[in-house]
């Protein structure tokens, strides 16, 4: 295995389209990192960069101490997994699984040894022997995987290769491509655009945004400490809430912000003028009319069983309070909201944090 370093990795593509920017990210030598963002951020241009299968318009990408910028994707030495499983038709299971070790002239006994191994791992040893077309959704891109697993690279890269499938099985395969990660001590780096995958998957996340690197961090530190509004409305599900507002004084140093029908005190007691106010839903609670810090109007409500999400009007602003269990409201009531003040996050007009 091996470490993986983009150093001012940018990318132009026909028309002038900037996919990436000047982007710098080390990946650790073992490390499970998820890069995070939305359609169009970057994110899979960044690993066709690193597999070789997209040429970079300037910067470098480094596998190892080796800059592989120009190299051929076969002499990059990574197992790249794609969201729809590229199987070949015409092999069975056991075949698509062996190819890359016969492409490499690996002796028979080997290759059938490392393929029963790869199979096990991923629980497709009873379907070896049947075709691509034979297989259920979950099993095809099980055997994607083994495919990349018997080459045994320096590192793997993930591009949404769970987004097809259903939830129970997403989660089912998550646990095993956590468990193979264990066992294998392997670099791979996981895209996706589901913030519970990543969440629960990553070591490390990324967070992208038109191309450029907004944050990377621990799943805590990204949660708990987002390092701009883009962050903090992208990471969570649903993500932060993030109102506008404005900082003034209260008398005897005090301050609150206003943010929309929201008087919430703050201890920023030097900041006044324009600024963003957010909290997450799982911080936000309601109670009766004129005894929080304002009054609110329900405009949806969603029960989920352990949780229930309502969304609320602040004066125009919409809010999301996340309750547990099948909450006690219902749609067109008026009530007051209380808001954890220890959580509340701060950031200026543009959208950076405040001290």
């Amino acid at each position: 295995m091996a470490s993986v370093a983009l150093r001012r990795l940018s990318k132009v593509f026909d028309g002038g389209i900037q996919a990436l920017s000047d982007l710098d990210l080390d990946v650790r030598d073992g490390e499970l990192l998820v890069l995070l963002g939305p359609s169009g951020s970057g994110k899979t241009t960044i690993l066709r960069c690193i597999a070789g299968l997209e040429e970079p318009s300037s910067g470098d990408v480094v596998i190892g101490e080796r800059v592989v910028t120009h190299d051929a994707p076969g002499a990059r030495d990574v197992a790249m997994v794609f969201q729809t499983p590229a199987l070949y038709p015409h092999l069975s299971v056991r075949e698509n699984i062996a190819f890359p070790l016969d492409m490499r002239g690996v002796a028979d006994a080997q290759v059938a040894r490392r393929v029963a191994e790869a199979a096990a791992r991923l629980a497709i040893a009873s379907v070896l022997d049947r075709m691509p077309d034979q297989l259920a959704e979950g099993e095809r891109q099980r055997a994607a995987l083994a495919r990349a697993v018997v080459r045994a690279p320096q590192a793997f890269l993930f591009d949404e290769p769970l987004s097809r499938l259903d939830a129970n099985l997403r989660i089912e395969l998550r646990a095993e491509l956590l468990a193979l990660h264990r066992a294998l001590g392997a670099t791979m780096i996981y895209v996706t655009h589901d913030q519970t995958e990543a969440m629960t998957m990553g070591q490390r996340i990324a967070v992208l945004h038109e191309g450029r690197l907004r944050q990377v961090g621990t799943p805590e530190d990204v949660y708990l400490r987002p390092a701009d509004v883009h962050v903090a409305r992208f990471v969570g599900a649903p993500g932060m809430n993030v109102l506008q507002g404005r900082g003034r004084g209260m008398g005897e140093g005090g301050r609150v912000v206003e943010a929309g029908s929201l008087t919430i005190p703050i201890e920023l007691n030097t900041y006044e003028g324009e600024l963003q106010v957010g909290i997450r839903p799982e911080n936000v609670g309601l109670c009766a009319v004129d005894r929080g810090v304002g009054n609110v109007d329900v405009l949806v409500v969603e029960p989920l069983g352990s949780e229930t999400l309502v969304l609320l009007n602040a004066g125009g602003q919409r809010l999301v309070a996340r309750l547990p269990g099948f909450a006690d409201v219902r749609v067109g009531m008026r009530v007051g909201v209380n808001v954890d003040r220890r959580r509340l996050h701060l950031f200026d007009a543009a959208g950076a944090p405040l001290a």
